[in-house]
């Protein structure tokens, strides 16, 4: 018995770590793509549902394809109807686990591959300068690692049906058959993989410990615990976040629901088919057959009512009133992938910078008091603090070098962000201490360099970056220079008080720096561009 649990408890260890292994190698190959296809082909209900159907088939994890795609539909990229058929295709993608269990776990002799798959991979993840061959690598150990321990709970469960025994029953079939789903929901919970789940259900009916019929329940069971994962990751984030979830445990429940109802008779008309095609009918091959037709069933239960779901949906979960302090773009579900992760701080910023330039022009017009640009830029300071709180989080996943750099550069726009806000804070209260007039040619030349200031913060807005903003610059420079040596002039020939002159040169030298942080923050957010460009995606936002 103690042998027997040693052996449950390292298989499971190697499943789930293999399975880690894996997907983090894979989620690291797919990189951009993974954005593109969420960006770019869900644009149909069939291509949102293949789309989330052969990205969770590729990185074996259907829990990072819908942390992704909150985290998209959270920048606005993509739409609360391409998100639900996205999450919807990537349940039925989880059925392809149990092909693999049955199809190579089962039928191969694992040792024969999975030994020379681990030092295979390790060897490219220890050896390969090329940062996508370390990630295949990666991919490969993991994969060995998954089939080890698939085999060693196979070895495991193989005989123990005379130790272990849950062919119990209540008397009730309807009874049982919700006893082992709750226990497959639970199971799922804890381990926080349905995958697992479902290999632990295959590994027991193969070693004759438990019933098709509970096992399928199990199965059923653990899909619908598999919704745990997103509701754990939405707790606090935005309304559409909490959308997407809902609808994946609406799409989930209706399946289980209709799916325990029906269970003798789908497992019947299963086994029947087989029997039409092979002689040896194997019950591990029922029960994967039994979870693909459910997961689909759930998808053609689903077609009809996704529209009046979608619509329903969108009364629920209402935001709250937002200010920049409250981070719109900088949800955790998104740090899993380190691309979208970035995508998410470069939106933020996109909308820091807005309001930011939004205090820059109001100082200049002079149509807000020193006090309500203070109270902004306590709201700024308090974003920029998430925006770094948030990189650093980042950078503690599995990060590779350009992304790290990207980050970098993209931590000291928020930098330059902040310190626009804190001039135009300074503008102002300078400004308000200037009460005397004075003559008319140096007023028109204040004012022109007012001007010229406001051309060059709307061509340096991060929205719509525009390379003739270092000429602007170096014309606003020339004009600075003239401006002052005017001041100056006018302070020697006492046409102006010292006192004011002063006050009026760190003004305009105040206004200057901000404008040279402007043009910083452009240049800086232009050398993280990532693939695709930003501005498509904040067109689509």
């Amino acid at each position: 018995m103690l042998n027997m649990l040693g052996s449950l408890i390292g298989g499971l260890g190697l499943f789930m770590l293999g399975m880690w292994l894996m997907t983090d190698g894979l989620k690291q190959i797919a990189g951009d793509k993974l954005n593109q296809i969420l960006q770019s082909w869900t644009n149909t209900r069939l291509r949102g549902l293949s789309a989330g159907f052969l990205l969770t088939a590729l990185i074996q994890h259907s829990g990072a394809v819908t942390l992704a795609t909150i985290g998209f539909a959270n920048a606005g990229i993509i739409s609360l109807r391409r998100a639900m058929w996205i999450v919807f295709g990537s349940n039925v993608g989880t059925t392809v686990t149990g092909w693999l269990v049955v199809l190579v776990g089962f039928n191969l002799s694992i040792e024969k591959f999975a030994l020379p798959l681990i030092g295979i991979g390790m060897a490219m993840r220890l050896l390969g300068s090329n940062r996508g061959y370390a990630n295949i690598g990666l991919a490969l150990t993991g994969f060995g690692l998954l089939f080890m321990g698939i085999a060693a709970l196979k070895t495991t469960f193989t005989g123990a049906d005379s130790l272990f025994d849950l062919h119990f029953s209540s008397g009730l079939l309807a009874v049982d058959i919700v006893i082992f789903a709750f226990a497959g929901l639970i199971l799922t919970t804890l381990l926080q993989s349905s995958s697992l789940t479902l290999t632990l259900a295959l590994t027991s009916l193969a070693g004759g410990i438990i019933g098709l019929l509970p096992a399928a329940a199990i199965v059923i069971g653990s899909n619908l615990g598999s919704t745990t994962t997103s509701i754990f990751s939405v707790i606090g984030s935005q309304p559409v976040a909490k959308r997407i979830v809902a609808s994946h445990v609406i799409f989930n429940l209706l399946t289980a629901m209709v799916s325990l109802i029906l269970l003798v008779p789908l497992i019947w008309l299963i086994h029947w088919f087989q029997q039409l095609i092979v002689n040896d009918v194997q019950f591990t091959t029922t029960l994967v057959l039994f979870h693909t037709v459910f997961n689909l069933l759930g998808v053609a239960l689903i077609w009809k009512l996704a529209d009046p779901m979608e619509k329903w949906l969108k009364t629920k979960f209402s935001a709250v009133d937002e200010t920049i302090a409250e981070a719109k773009y900088l949800d955790k579900t998104t740090l899993k992938i380190p691309n979208l992760a970035l995508t998410s701080i470069r939106l933020e910023l996109i909308r820091l910078n807005q309001h930011v330039l939004k205090m820059a022009t109001h100082c200049i017009h002079k149509n807000r008091s020193v006090s309500w640009l203070k109270e902004q830029h306590k709201f700024t300071e308090q974003n920029v603090f998430k925006i770094g709180e948030f990189s650093r989080q980042l950078y503690q996943q599995h990060i590779n070098e350009q992304i790290a750099e990207k980050t970098a550069d993209l931590i000291r726009v928020s930098q330059y962000c902040d310190a626009i806000s804190s001039l135009t804070v300074g503008i102002a209260e300078n400004r308000a201490l200037s009460s005397q007039p004075i003559e008319a040619e140096l007023q028109q030349q204040l004012a022109h360099f007012n001007v010229d200031c406001l051309m060059l913060l709307d061509t340096a807005a991060l929205d719509k970056p525009n390379p003739v903003v270092s000429n602007q610059l170096n014309t606003l420079e020339k004009t600075y220079l003239s401006l002052k040596s005017l001041l100056l002039r006018r302070g020697a020939e006492g046409r102006l008080s010292i006192a004011r002159m002063d006050k009026e040169l760190e003004a305009i030298s105040q206004l200057r720096r901000l404008c040279q942080q402007a043009v910083k923050a452009t240049l800086f957010f232009e050398t993280s561009q990532p693939d695709p460009p930003i501005n498509n995606l904040v067109k689509q936002a």
